[in-house]
């Protein structure tokens, strides 16, 4: 083999493994939303109606509690036929399989994360509230009162987001004891930082290697 082939393909593995490297780098990088709907759990398998709700998503970075006399907190189907097009299926509420309900849904993230939305789903009287609060670590970052009412003949829920970053905790609390609940819990995990993986630590090792000896040919 001579000498110009043997640095031609040094250059070209140098291309092959600087690209596989890139590419590992970009998929790791690209985290997209999660969305929660209560229907399945991460895996795929069905969420039976009732089921009680506390550790199911830990896979997805989300733990699920009421407050300490109600809990865990359990799905429901209620919304089957009249919570208008936002829902789908069973939705998250604030009781649990013996009747028992809470003032508070609280939603804890393993990881902080942003952009938090969900299909709020009343079913109080009008005039009724219920506050939405979300922190970061323990300090409260975002307050607002979702109301109770609703919105139309045909439509019991809404789209409620929530626009910051490193999240950490969302709670919805009510005054009374209305019913009230949630669908579609969707968010997004803030990129961790930058910890390249074993493979892509090995192709960027592999492709500096092949820079060095194509260096050495060279000379």
């Amino acid at each position: 083999m001579t000498f110009d082939r043997i640095i031609d393909r040094t250059q070209n593995t140098l291309r092959a493994l600087i690209g596989a490297a890139g590419a590992l780098l970009a998929l790791s990088a690209a985290a997209g939303p999660i969305t929660i709907n209560f229907d399945t759990l991460p895996g795929g398998s069905p969420l039976p109606n009732n089921s009680a709700v506390d550790v199911q998503y830990l896979a997805d970075d989300v733990t699920i509690s009421g407050s300490a006399t109600v809990t865990p907190i359990a799905t429901s189907n209620d919304c089957a036929g009249g919570c208008g097009s936002l829902v789908q299926g069973q939705i998250l509420e604030n009781w649990n399989s013996t009747g028992d309900r809470t003032q508070t849904i609280t939603i804890s993230f393993t990881d902080p994360v942003s952009d938090i939305s969900f299909a709020f789903v009343p079913f109080g009287q009008y005039g009724d509230n219920v506050s939405v609060q979300a922190f970061a670590a323990d300090t409260q970052v975002f307050q607002a009162a979702a109301g109770t009412q609703r919105v139309s003949a045909s439509d019991l829920s809404y789209l409620f987001a929530i626009d910051a970053d490193g999240l950490t905790k969302l709670q919805l609390s009510g005054r009374g004891m209305w019913v009230f609940g949630l669908d579609n819990l969707t968010f997004t995990v803030d990129d961790p930082p930058a910890v390249p993986e074993p493979a892509t630590l090995t192709l960027a090792g592999l492709a500096f290697a092949a820079l060095g000896l194509s260096r050495r040919r060279a000379l």
